[in-house]
């Protein structure tokens, strides 16, 4: 095919092919014949073949289009379904990615929710994430929206406001472990205890101060490390045994309706999850800007305490 041939010459190609007169094509595509005529010898040029023999009489397709017809055909069809599917992804509203760290899961369910019941026709796509990551994915713009611990380096290409200080104060114990026949866990009940740690190259901060925690109370548990998951899949690790697992109070709202765990309060009260709703520099888009804005609304100041 020659460099110059579009789909209209195509077009017109087939249309006269179909229709063995110009006339007819020409009308079939909306046009007057002269054009058509000079638009069909152009292709011809373009091709260096030809691909009607003319007469006064007659219009017959040579046997060069005779084998072009086909093929210009399947293009055709091809640019077709191609103008539909491009169509159905423009009405479609694009995934609108945000981001949550682990103790951030019920704040960000929270705020999807309230920000799908004012903006029904938007396709929120969460992905749970370290806070390492989703910096990462909102410099690179893969997240428009994250949910993320402090604290985040100002000014930068990521812009932050707190969103809610919430205590780290239960824990998960396996159903037959001794500590889930009482009220309240105190923090020096964890030594010598098989208890679970997020790695520290996955969250250096959360990781650093549950060990400070523990050190301060004069217990020396059995670190058990697992990688920075969210809280279902650390309850599992629970369930079967594996450690003693740290709830904030989002989370331990989260958990209390699983059977296979036993859910108590921790004392003292020391360690928080200092969380932060974060977003591109720059972005003032409206639906970003309604995004952290129900953020706030439900999980800030006044709403992170849900026990």
């Amino acid at each position: 095919m020659g460099r110059g041939v579009g789909v209209r010459g195509l077009r017109y190609f087939v249309a006269v092919a179909e229709e063995l007169h110009f006339g007819r094509a020409a009308a079939r595509l909306h046009i007057s014949a002269p054009p058509l005529s000079q638009r069909i010898r152009e292709l011809e040029g373009e091709l260096g073949v030809a691909l009607f023999e003319r007469t006064s009489r007659r219009v017959a397709l040579t046997p060069a289009g005779e084998r072009l017809l086909g093929e210009a055909r399947a293009v055709l069809r091809a640019m077709d379904r191609f103008e539909v599917a491009a169509a159905e992804v423009a009405s479609t509203p694009a995934a609108w990615t945000v981001g949550y760290c682990h103790g951030s899961e019920d704040g960000m369910m929270r705020t999807i929710r309230a920000f799908r019941a004012e903006h029904p026709d938007a396709v929120i796509r969460p992905d749970g994430l370290t806070s390492l990551l989703i910096l990462d994915g909102l410099r690179a713009g893969r997240i428009a929206v994250g949910i993320l611990r402090g604290p985040v380096a100002e000014p930068g290409p990521v812009a932050s406001v707190p969103l809610a200080r919430v205590p780290v104060d239960h824990v998960a114990v396996p159903p037959d472990h001794p500590l889930a026949a009482r009220k309240v866990v105190r923090a020096r009940d964890l030594d010598g205890e098989p208890v679970l740690v997020v790695q520290r190259a996955d969250a250096p901060t959360a990781h650093d101060e549950i060990e400070s925690y523990c050190a301060a109370a004069g217990a020396r548990p059995r670190w058990i490390p697992h990688a920075a998951v969210q809280v279902e899949r650390v309850l599992d690790l629970v369930a079967l045994g594996t450690g003693i697992g740290w709830l904030n109070s989002w989370q331990a709202a989260r958990a209390r309706n699983r059977a296979d765990i036993i859910v108590r309060r921790l004392q003292p009260v020391a360690l928080y999850d200092e969380l932060r709703v974060a977003w591109r520099t720059g972005d003032t888009s409206d639906q970003t800007t309604a995004f952290v804005t129900t953020a706030l609304a439900t999980c800030g100041a006044g709403n992170g305490d849900r026990t």
